[in-house]
């Protein structure tokens, strides 16, 4: 049995057997993307869906606010500046990579979707 619920004008909640709650899909624009993943809590956990730069497709999970494998040097370029938002793969850790090797950067002009706390975001233009 699945039921949808409205919850309010742009968001609405799945729920199957009565158990699990998913949100629908909200839209946000591109310009927004750095803003979201800024604004989460240091420990959550999300996904993010982008297209990588051999033109595939990858799911990322990763955690916000680690320090991990972090030395204090810092970049040698502004990241911001390139379009770009450092992320640790959290899929890479768990394989047992080293932890300074788990940081990737994500290209905001690619990211398709974001998933955090059931809610799942598409990035449009």
């Amino acid at each position: 049995m699945i039921s949808k619920k409205r919850v309010a004008s742009s968001e609405a909640s799945l729920y199957l057997y009565g158990i699990i709650k998913i949100k629908v899909m909200k839209i946000i624009p591109r310009i927004e993307v750095r803003e979201k993943l800024n604004g989460l809590k240091n420990g959550t956990i999300y996904s993010v869906t982008f297209i990588k730069k051999d033109g595939s497709l990858r799911v990322m999970n990763s955690i916000k606010g680690t320090h991990k494998g972090v030395t204090g040097e810092g970049l040698k370029y502004d990241a911001s500046e390139k379009g770009l938002i450092p992320v640790y793969d959290l899929q890479l850790a768990r394989k047992g990579e080293a932890e300074n090797k788990c940081w990737r950067m994500v290209n905001i002009q690619t990211v398709k979707t974001i998933s955090v706390d059931h809610e799942i975001f598409s990035v449009e233009d």
